[in-house]
């Protein structure tokens, strides 16, 4: 079995389980309003934004001869600068006071999300951001078709849910690239443990950020918290 087949496993398995799958079932039953749109969609804006400075230090630590497939990993759409300007749009789309309901200030979940891939390529076996760097290929084709949804029941315009449909979308020869991208640099046991464990604290990190965008979001909005319900079911309040 190869490294992208574990990761997809391990992926499907993370879905159901620990704090990413009790979020996507909040998604599933619960309403998005307009303020925890444009609060996720500013939490994921920032992530982007540090990703693009993160490609500019894995270009000086990734040995020469693994820089091809490096290249094709750290290309993740979901991560792009074309993907950051659809969010921006998406928010422009909502009104340009819009923003006045929501902090711009990243939350500190969000902080340790970005902060997480730069300590992995800096710190650690750069062959650890694997996992980070798959996980946001595969987050998008699950979560944001959820989140697109429980949107619209919360009576946002499909104007500004347009990337989200957008970066839902399959890409067979993409996902062709990946695999082998993989290959090449998870050549060992002890790789694909450091990429799969990546894997695992990528999904928690991911799942924490989003829910405490949903505290905030209902913080600013004045209403009835839905991370009481979030935390009943294991999710941590945010300090």
């Amino acid at each position: 079995m190869n490294s992208a087949d574990v990761f997809s496993l391990e992926f499907d398995m993370l879905t159901r389980t620990m704090t990413l799958g009790k979020v996507l079932e909040r998604f599933r039953r619960a309403d998005t309003d307009s303020t925890t749109h444009r609060q996720m969609l500013l939490e994921l804006h920032h992530v982007i934004n540090v990703h693009s400075r993160l490609c500019e230090v894995a270009a000086s630590v990734v040995p020469p001869e693994d820089w091809n497939s490096w290249q094709g990993l750290l290309s993740v759409p979901a991560l792009g600068c074309d993907q950051g300007g659809s969010f921006l749009e998406d928010l422009r789309s909502l009104g340009i006071h819009s923003l006045d309901r929501v902090s711009l200030t990243p939350l500190p979940q969000t902080i340790a999300l970005a902060a997480y891939a730069h300590y992995q390529l800096v710190e650690r076996a750069t062959v650890g951001l694997v996992g980070y760097l798959w996980f946001f290929e595969r987050m998008p084709r699950l979560f944001y078709p959820l989140w697109a949804e429980s949107s619209r029941r919360g009576g946002i315009p499909e104007k500004a849910l347009r990337a989200l449909t957008a970066g839902a979308l399959d890409d067979e020869l993409r996902d062709q690239h990946v695999a082998r991208c993989c290959r090449q640099i998870v050549r060992r046991p002890r790789d694909l443990g450091l990429a799969t464990q990546t894997l695992h604290d990528t999904a928690e990190l991911f799942a924490t950020m989003i829910d405490a965008a949903l505290q905030r979001a209902e913080r600013h909005y004045g209403i009835a918290p839905e991370s009481v319900l979030l935390a009943g079911n294991g999710i941590h309040q945010v300090a």
